[in-house]
């Protein structure tokens, strides 16, 4: 166990209204809540110079004052994850779309997991902690699928990460989400306006199914865009709700899944597009609309990825 300087932090905006103990570790890495919880209590911790409590919130502009803390020494990451990490961050360099005080944006690439897990040694967080170690609160915001490209907002801090998670915690279209996808068969147009799917949907195991007695509603807007090649169609999709797989299963509900899907699409189709060199989950999330807390929108695109336009020809 070693010890941290005495210092004195001062509460930033993106930092306020959070429980104190959590702003306190979030700054000083490895201290055990323990530790703070007994140093509050005899007052060798203070806001304002007072005495404080672990579960009072921050108000930006309070001085928390620090004596030595006890803190753990971080394990160091095995090399061969460090090394993951490290060769995922070179790659997704090129792939921020937006960045900003508050949040980042990265344009993720097909099979890329977005945090480790089973086989996986570095997904996109931890690949980003790589590339912007100065910013010690990135957070993702929501997931993507691993096979799925496009559009993933990362917080910079918890008070976006708050913002962020209320709005989509709230349903309905706060944070607009819209995808592309190439699905099978010729898909018919519903007029001008969008067709809407309302098919409850229940995860078993790995899988997620329609079930419309025992399901979570789960509702996605659908607009056909045009036929993609012989055999496929360009779809768009909005999210209205935010369920596992959600679009997936919707459109193979629909009796046209989406095209390199090799859980819910069609084993037939799936080979031909690989034979044309499309070896890819056809579902990419490419816009994003984002109300910011200070009331102005974030509209931000991502492009289809180039090897879709080979199932063209």
């Amino acid at each position: 166990m070693k010890h941290s300087e005495p210092q004195t932090l001062i509460v930033s905006d993106s930092q306020a209204d959070r429980r104190l103990d959590k702003y306190i570790r979030s700054q000083v890495k490895g201290v055990p809540a323990t530790v703070l919880f007994r140093m509050m209590r005899t007052k060798q911790i203070t806001v304002n110079g007072a005495k404080c409590k672990p579960d009072q919130r921050t108000i930006a502009g309070d001085k928390v004052h620090l004596p030595a803390l006890e803190v753990a020494e971080a394990k160091p990451k095995p090399a061969g994850e460090r090394k993951a990490a490290e060769q995922l961050a070179r790659r997704l360099s090129r792939h921020i779309v937006f960045e900003d005080d508050d949040l980042l944006i990265v344009n993720k690439p097909a099979n890329i997991a977005v945090h480790v897990g089973s086989g996986v040694k570095a997904g996109v967080i931890e690949a980003l902690r790589v590339l912007r170690p100065e910013d010690k609160e990135l957070e993702l915001a929501h997931r993507l699928d691993k096979e799925t490209s496009g559009l993933l907002i990362v917080a910079k801090n918890s008070k976006m990460l708050r913002h962020l998670q209320g709005l989509l915690r709230e349903g309905g279209e706060d944070i607009q989400r819209y995808y592309l996808a190439v699905v099978g068969g010729a898909v018919k147009k519903s007029g001008k306006q969008p067709r809407r799917i309302d098919a409850p949907l229940r995860k078993t195991g790995a899988a997620t199914v329609v079930d419309r007695r025992a399901g979570q509603a789960a509702e996605t807007k659908l607009w056909v865009k045009k036929p993609w090649g012989r055999a496929g169609t360009l779809v768009e999709a909005q999210l209205l709700t935010g369920r596992k797989h959600q679009i997936r299963v919707h459109l193979q509900h629909l009796g046209h899944p989406i095209i390199g899907d090799s859980r819910y699409g069609d084993k037939a189709a799936n080979q031909t597009a690989a034979e044309k060199g499309v070896r890819m989950l056809m579902l990419h999330a490419s816009r994003l609309v984002i109300p910011l807390p200070g009331g102005e929108e974030l509209d931000v695109r991502a492009p289809m990825p180039p090897a879709w336009n080979k199932l063209r020809g």
